[in-house]
């Protein structure tokens, strides 16, 4: 029988049913309290730590889950959701989940591309433990890879950078790096909306004075110069050539696309987060180039190959590339287990300082 509309509807049978539970709560943290918590943690200590795990196997790093449309004005829209544990020696380790989605049409609307929530999980009952937003979280975890493949490979002690992409992961990152490479002092940026990068540029040169900030209108021009150039765009589809690379340089692709075939087949040196990940993406240009057999997934004398991983570099498994006349490419796949050993950071704090509010669930 259909039922009129708001007309109640009444179920008894529903507490009769259910056995009375013990109280049960969970930690909130909104985005003031996760930075609070953050301005406390070596975030670069956080996430090496975490890789260093996951190279020596100490993790858990189940697939993602994937769900894409096209929304009402056509843009590109999606929710991944990232499980992983992090088994460190002498912890019972460090479980969670990031819930991440973006729409590439939100600046339109006064949002950040990209925003989700972070969830801790209790290692004995499985029961969620803490809810917090993880928008600057999957930021900084981003960016603290990308710090720690600079330093991995040997560019900390850079002069020039270029940033393709000025968007709020380009904040973060230079924020970061200007903090952590002290010779930094010219950096190049580019985006389609040069207004955006202008504003950042001018933003930047108040707060760093000593760093020459410029602004250019193509990548091309933007990597002339650059010893270390970052990929921060949304494209996905490839235009970086190899001529336009600065011999010895790094390139850090965090984005999807931007280097064409031929820039990533030309690298002297690959390095990558996790190669299985890698392999089993073939959405992602290097994926498909090694599932084409075109880049070989372990070293290869003779072929262009992945020939190295960031934790290999970190534990000593492998060593620092030499590119000579050449380039570096590092293109991680971002990996759920980083923004878990994050998020156990965050919460550690948070239990510390009382910090975020406590909702009941029953």
């Amino acid at each position: 029988m259909t039922r009129k509309t708001g007309e109640t509807v009444e179920n008894p049978w529903l507490a009769e049913a259910l056995t009375r539970p013990l109280p049960e709560s969970v930690r909130f943290l909104g985005r003031a309290d996760v930075m609070a918590c953050l301005a406390r943690i070596d975030v670069v200590a956080v996430v090496g730590d975490a890789l260093a795990n996951h190279h020596l196997g100490r993790t858990i790093l189940p697939g993602e889950a994937y769900l894409s449309w096209t929304n009402e004005v056509g843009a590109y829209s999606r929710s991944i959701g990232m499980p992983g544990a992090v088994l460190a020696e002498g912890t019972e380790g460090v479980y969670g989940m990031k819930v991440i989605n973006a729409s590439v049409s939100n600046p339109e609307f006064g949002l950040e591309r990209a925003g989700g929530l972070g969830l801790c999980f209790d290692a004995r009952t499985a029961r969620v433990t803490a809810v917090m937003e993880a928008g600057v979280l999957s930021a900084v975890r981003t960016a603290a890879v990308t710090a720690i493949a600079v330093e991995a490979t040997g560019y900390r002690g850079v002069h020039s950078l270029t940033v393709v992409g000025c968007g709020t992961q380009a904040r973060v990152h230079l924020a970061l790096l200007l903090a952590r490479c002290p010779g930094l002092n010219r950096i190049t940026l580019c985006d389609v909306r040069r207004p955006v990068a202008a504003r950042l540029a001018g933003e930047l040169a108040q707060r760093h004075p000593e760093v020459s900030f410029s602004v250019v209108d193509t990548p091309e021009e933007a990597m002339a110069d650059a010893e270390v150039a970052l990929f921060l765009t949304t494209v996905a589809q490839g235009y970086v050539r190899p001529e336009w690379v600065r011999p010895g340089a790094l390139l850090v692709n965090v984005s999807l696309g931007d280097l064409t075939d031929e820039a990533l087949l030309d690298a002297r040196a690959l390095v990558v987060d996790d190669i299985e990940m890698i392999i089993e993406n073939p959405r992602r240009p290097l994926g498909r180039l090694v599932g084409e057999g075109r880049i070989a997934a372990q070293a290869q004398e003779n072929q262009p190959s992945i020939t190295a991983t960031i934790g290999g570099l970190l534990v000593g498994d492998a060593s620092a590339p030499q590119p000579g006349a050449g380039y570096v490419v590092v293109n991680p796949f971002g990996l759920g287990i980083l923004d878990v050993a994050l998020f156990g950071a965050v919460l550690r704090q948070a239990a510390d300082t009382a910090a975020g509010q406590i909702l009941e669930l029953v």
